[in-house]
C-alpha cells in the first residue's frame, strides 16, 4: 500500500500508457482484419467470375443441343447424348424463344419446382422405400408445373419472366420448308427442303450464383458495419479514459480539499488555544499599572490573531455567504495593509459614489483575506516604492469587478495561470499558497473568478476578481 501511495503518479502514467497500447493494438488488429477481408472479397469476385464463365460454357452447350434437337430431320433419330445434355441443366433458368419471341420451351424458371425436385432427390437418396411420400411430392410438383404453365400463357407474366433474363445466345434452326397448307416441300430427289431461322436461348444466373451473391452481399454489409468498429472502439476508449481521468481528478481534488480543511482547522485550533490565554493576560494587564497605549496595541494584535483564527476555521467548512456592504470591507482591509506598508507606497481606492452602499453576498472574513493577500503581493512586487490602486466596478450585468492594480515588476505572460497553482512562488522564502488560497476562496466559496488581466513590468499589473452581485 505504501508503494502505491508513493508512486501514484507513476502508476497513473503506466495505466494511461497501457490503455493507449491496448487501443492501438485493437485498432491495428482491426485494420489487419479489414485488409484480410478485402483479400477475401477479391477472391469471392474471382470465384464468381469463374462460375459465370463455367455457366456460360454449359449454357452454350445446352443451346447447341436445343439447336440440334430443333433441326433434326424427319425420320432421323435424336442422339441420346443430346437428350442427356438437355436434361443436365438443373439450376440455370433458361428460355427458348422463337424468331417472333414466342416461347417454345423453358427450364428452371419456377423456384418452387426446383425446391420440390431437390426434396424428391433427397428422399430417393435417403429413404428410397418411402413410396407414399414420393408419390405425394410428385403430385405436388405436377400441380405446380401446371399452375406455372397457365401463368406463362399470360402475356404480362411471360414478359416479366423474359425481363428477368440477363444474357442471350442466338441459335440457328434448320427446319423443313412447308407450303401454305402445311405440307413439307420436297426437292427433285424427294428430300425435304429446309430453311434456316434464328431463335434465341435467353438465360440468367443460376440459383447457385444467386445464393452465392446473396451470401456475398450479406457478408459485405456486415463488413461495412464492422468498418465503424475502430471509430466505436476509439470513442469508447476516449470515454473510458475521460471517465477515469475525471474519477482520478475529483478523487485527488477531494483529497486536497480534505487536506486543506484539515490543515486550516488544525491551524485555527492551534492558534485558538494560546490566544485564549493571551486574551486572559490582556484582561489581567488592564488591572495593572501599565500604559494604556501598550495595552491597546496588545489588544489589536490579539484581535488580529482572533481574525486569522476565524479565517482558518472557515476554510473547509460550508461558508455561509451573507448580504454585506462591500465598500466598508474593502476600505477596512486597505486601511489595515496601508498602516503596515512603507510610507513610499501610495494607496488609492476608486469606486462610484452611487455604489457606496452596494451590497452583495460574500463571506467578509474570507473575502477580506483575499484582498489582503493581493495587496501584500503588490507591496512585494513594488520593492520599497510605487503605487497600488484598489478599484471597484459595478457592471450593467450581474457581475462585480474588483481590480488590484500596481506598477511593480509584474508577472510573465507564461505564469498568468501558474501563479494560482499551489507551490508556485517567486519569493525566496515563499510557500506559494497565498494566491492558491485566494483562488479557492473566490471560485469555491463565492462562485467567482480570479485571474491576471494584464501585466506590463513597472507600468501596470492588474489582478481581477469577478463575483456575482
Amino acid at each position: 500500500m505504501r508503494f502505491f501511495t508513493k508512486n501514484i503518479i507513476l502508476i497513473n502514467r503506466l495505466i494511461i500508457v497501457l490503455l493507449v497500447l491496448v487501443t492501438f493494438s485493437i485498432l491495428f488488429l482491426t485494420i489487419q482484419f479489414f485488409k484480410q477481408q478485402n483479400s477475401v472479397e477479391i477472391r469471392k469476385l474471382k470465384v464468381l467470375k469463374d462460375l459465370r464463365i463455367e455457366e456460360k460454357k454449359r449454357i452454350n452447350i445446352w443451346a447447341d443441343a436445343v439447336s440440334q434437337m430443333a433441326s433434326i430431320s424427319i425420320g432421323e433419330t435424336l442422339d441420346p447424348c443430346i437428350l442427356d445434355i438437355l436434361k443436365s441443366n438443373n439450376n440455370i433458368p433458361a428460355m427458348w424463344l422463337g424468331s417472333n419471341s414466342e416461347l417454345k420451351a423453358y427450364r428452371n424458371l419456377n423456384p418452387l419446382e426446383l425446391l420440390l425436385q431437390k426434396e424428391i432427390e433427397n428422399i430417393e437418396e435417403n429413404s428410397p422405400d418411402s413410396v407414399v411420400l414420393l408419390n405425394k411430392k410428385y403430385d405436388e410438383i405436377s400441380i405446380i408445373k401446371k399452375d406455372f404453365e397457365k401463368k406463362l400463357n399470360n402475356k404480362s407474366f411471360l414478359e416479366e419472366q423474359i425481363n428477368k433474363m440477363k444474357y442471350s445466345i442466338p441459335i440457328l434452326i434448320q427446319s423443313a420448308k412447308k407450303d401454305k397448307n402445311g405440307d413439307v416441300l420436297l426437292d427433285s430427289l424427294n428430300n425435304p427442303l429446309t430453311e434456316a431461322t434464328v431463335d434465341y436461348v435467353i438465360y440468367t444466373d443460376s440459383y447457385i450464383i444467386k445464393e452465392f451473391n446473396n451470401l456475398s452481399n450479406e457478408s459485405k454489409n456486415f463488413i461495412d458495419k464492422l468498418k465503424r468498429l475502430p471509430i466505436i472502439i476509439l470513442l469508447i476508449t476516449i470515454i473510458i479514459f475521460f471517465i477515469a481521468y475525471l474519477a482520478f481528478y475529483y478523487s485527488k481534488k477531494s483529497q486536497q480539499d480534505k487536506l486543506w480543511a484539515g490543515i486550516a482547522k488544525e491551524t485555527a485550533h492551534q492558534i485558538g488555544t494560546p490566544l485564549s490565554s493571551l486574551m486572559g493576560w490582556v484582561e489581567y494587564l488592564k488591572n495593572q499599572n501599565i500604559k494604556h497605549e501598550v495595552i491597546l496595541e496588545i489588544e489589536k494584535d490579539t484581535t488580529r490573531l482572533q481574525q486569522i483564527a476565524n479565517r482558518f476555521s472557515k476554510i473547509g467548512s460550508s461558508s455561509l455567504l451573507k448580504s454585506t456592504q462591500i465598500i466598508p470591507v474593502l476600505e477596512k482591509t486597505l486601511d489595515y495593509v496601508k498602516k503596515r506598508a512603507s510610507m513610499n507606497i501610495n494607496f488609492s481606492f476608486s469606486f462610484h459614489q452611487k455604489d457606496k452602499n452596494l451590497t452583495t453576498n460574500l463571506s467578509p472574513e474570507l473575502f477580506s483575506w483575499v484582498i489582503e493577500n493581493l495587496l501584500k503581493n503588490s507591496i512585494d512586487s513594488l520593492q520599497k516604492s510605487g503605487n497600488i490602486k484598489l478599484e471597484l466596478l459595478n457592471t450593467k450585468n450581474s457581475d462585480l469587478i474588483i481590480d488590484v492594480i500596481d506598477d511593480g515588476k509584474g508577472i510573465p505572460n507564461r505564469d498568468f495561470k501558474k501563479v494560482f497553482d499551489p507551490g508556485h512562488t517567486t519569493k525566496k522564502r515563499g510557500w506559494g499558497l497565498g494566491l492558491s488560497l485566494c483562488k479557492r476562496i473566490i471560485t469555491e466559496y463565492h462562485s467567482g473568478k480570479i485571474f491576471v488581466l494584464k501585466s506590463i513590468p513597472f507600468k501596470q499589473t492588474i489582478i481581477r476578481i469577478v463575483i456575482n452581485k
